[in-house]
């Protein structure tokens, strides 16, 4: 099975306001949003405002400030998406930051300090659907993946993941029933 990932850019006015934002990220996500990112511990107003939601899954030394401050690696399931755009508009301050319709909590545990640059890694190595914020915020990066599978019969099936909440949308499927 192979993948062809599907990017887009989507450009952001300068101005945009709460609404519009979650308004772009809806019609990705429509039911849950889970947004992952190392917070570092600067952010502490955000760290204390999702103190009750934000699940910390490790903390490690950040390399990129000085003094030497400790980042935590962690998520929060944003359903009613009432976070994306505080975490939108710290971007510029937060070097990882990922929206996702996917849980890949289960897969956080395998970033450490040495490899922390893999986060980005790690939805592309598992073909998981992820929107990224551009340099200044002035862009959202969407990735999107589509799956080419050739059976032993010969029969080739395209199958198209569709963000739309947790909806799969099978547009070819021929012989078999598909089992994941």
């Amino acid at each position: 099975m192979r993948s062809n990932p599907k990017k887009q850019e989507i450009l952001l006015d300068e101005e945009i306001d709460e609404q519009e934002f979650v308004s772009i990220i809806n019609s990705f996500y429509i039911y849950d949003c889970y947004i992952y990112a190392i917070i570092p511990e600067y952010e502490q107003d955000l760290l204390n405002e999702l103190s009750n939601i934000f699940i910390e899954v490790d903390k490690f030394p950040l390399t990129r400030s000085f003094p030497r401050e400790i980042g935590y690696l962690g998520y929060v399931k944003d359903s009613q998406k009432r976070y994306v755009y505080e975490f939108y508009l710290r971007s510029t301050t937060m070097d990882y930051l990922i929206f996702s319709e996917t849980d890949v909590s289960e897969l956080l545990g395998k970033i450490t300090k040495k490899n922390r640059k893999d986060l980005y890694k790690l939805f592309e190595l598992n073909m998981v659907p992820h929107i990224t914020i551009g340099p200044d915020g002035q862009w959202l990066n969407i990735v999107e993946y589509c799956i080419v599978s050739s059976f032993t019969n010969g029969c080739v099936s395209l199958i198209r993941h569709c963000c739309f909440g947790s909806l799969f949308c099978w547009l070819e499927k021929k012989n078999k029933d598909l089992v994941f």
